[in-house]
């Protein structure tokens, strides 16, 4: 198979044919025509497709599925009338449980290609509601006068344009209802064209838009952003810096944003920029699953490495003698002490430290008996480098939000520390895209 004809008019270089063998890390299909590998946007496993070229470079090329000649089992219509051109989603063509056995499969593969280790059987998947999952998102806004105004919505798949959306099944529906209005919201101010991005964030009870402006807004248009928030019952704030440039519009005091944690009984504030998890649902079933690997002991003094706002800290600090948290943004450590005390707990205390910062050799946080390590996309390679070997806490529970470093850390833990891998599930927080996370557990062998 390979390029084909079209017809009178010759032979079609932008259009090919081709059997689809696996899928890249990122959703896409790979397919060999003519020996050159091509990643494909909406193609699964075993279909035979057309598809047409989108991208061309000297080791690989790029497409897009044009028709599926033989489909696969696992091929659904996708629920979304924007898939295929908005960014948000890559994996709605793929049925729920084959979207799942992907990540699973993936984690496997990278856990033992990156990090030699040999997973074995993996533990149930934390999953939660396909749809309406998304509390937290980031959204473009453009002046397109051709389209008649602003567009506001997610950027379109692989280019800087926007999906002009009027819903998304994907949001907390309570998201998805502004959708419609911020369009003319956004065209009904004097700096339209300043305002690249919306931030939107939802608590258990609250909403927040955050606008990212280039421009001072007038005082009519903050009349007309206040007014938006009182009809809508939502939180306005501004953003012309960086995200400590936050302020809210609002002309009386505004309730933090909030989620609960194990029934209500722990309740965590936030400011709508904190770094908080998407898929609320998902990660309330993620703390319980990593409280409950941790095995709290009344007599437990454990180390939780970035920290955040407390979203595990606080949950162990019911179970044992001391939970100490770390956290390099002030913001959030500030935010993880009020939580304590706004849950009454005393036994957790947090400090500001650059966990990938050299002194990270030198330095001393007393005993440790368990450890819970949340990093970002870049991995825990300092800690589980300098940090570990010296403070050999007998459990650690990693909570990873990329399997690519999670490999290369259990790789350090395992190799030079005497870990051993004692289980791995995949943490699937974004449903319909091809973003993983895993929980892994280690316990000390030696």
């Amino acid at each position: 198979m390979g390029r084909f004809r079209t017809g009178a008019s010759g032979l079609n270089l932008d259009r090919f044919e081709g059997y689809v063998e696996s899928l890249t890390h990122d959703g896409r299909g790979v397919t060999k025509p003519d020996g050159k590998v091509w990643f494909i946007d909406s193609a699964i496993p075993g279909e035979t497709v057309t598809f047409v070229k989108t991208g061309n470079r000297k080791a690989y090329g790029l497409g897009r599925v044009e028709q599926v000649l033989v489909p696969s089992p696992d091929r659904v219509v996708p629920a979304c009338p924007y898939f295929g051109q908005c960014g948000g989603c890559s994996l709605q063509h793929l049925e729920a449980n084959a979207q799942l056995r992907f990540k699973e499969q993936l984690l496997v593969q990278q856990m033992n290609k990156i990090g030699g280790v040999d997973v074995g059987a993996l533990k149930s998947s934390i999953k939660g509601p396909p749809w309406g999952y998304r509390r937290k998102a980031r959204l473009g806004v453009r002046l397109v006068p051709k389209k008649g105004g602003i567009l506001v919505g997610f950027r379109e798949k692989r280019n800087s344009y926007i999906t002009n959306l009027d819903n998304c099944m994907t949001l907390d529906h309570r998201i998805a209802r502004l959708l419609p209005s911020l369009n003319s919201l956004i065209n009904s101010l004097s700096i339209r064209e300043k305002v690249p991005q919306i931030e939107v964030a939802a608590g258990d009870r609250d909403i927040a838009l955050v606008l990212r402006h280039l421009k001072a807004f007038s005082t009519r248009d903050q009349e007309v952003l206040v007014n938006y928030g009182q009809s809508n019952r939502i939180q306005c704030y501004l953003q012309p810096g960086g995200t400590d440039s936050i302020w809210c519009l609002t002309p009386t005091e505004v309730p933090m944003l909030e989620y609960g944690l194990e029934n209500g009984k722990i309740k965590i504030q936030f400011s709508p920029t904190d770094f908080t998890q998407v898929n609320h649902r998902v990660n309330q079933l993620m703390v319980e699953a990593a409280v409950e690997e941790l095995e709290p002991g009344g007599q437990d003094r454990i180390l939780d490495l970035f920290c955040g706002v407390g979203n595990f800290s606080l949950p162990l600090a019911k179970r044992v003698a001391e939970v100490h948290g770390v956290e390099n943004v002030p913001a959030l450590v500030d935010r993880g002490m009020k939580n304590a005390k706004l849950n009454d707990i005393s036994n957790a205390n947090f400090e500001i430290r650059d966990l990938y910062a050299s002194s990270l050799r030198d330095w001393d946080p007393g005993r440790v008996d368990k450890l819970l390590i949340d990093p970002p996309r870049s991995g825990a390679f300092e800690v589980a480098t300098w940090l570990v070997p010296r403070l050999t806490p007998q459990l650690i529970v990693y909570v990873s939000c990329n399997p690519a470093t999670l490999a290369r850390d259990s790789r350090i833990l395992i190799t030079r520390s005497g870990y051993r891998l004692r289980s791995l599930r995949a943490v699937d927080m974004f449903p319909h895209t091809a973003h993983m996370e895993a929980l892994a557990v280690f316990e000390l062998s030696r």
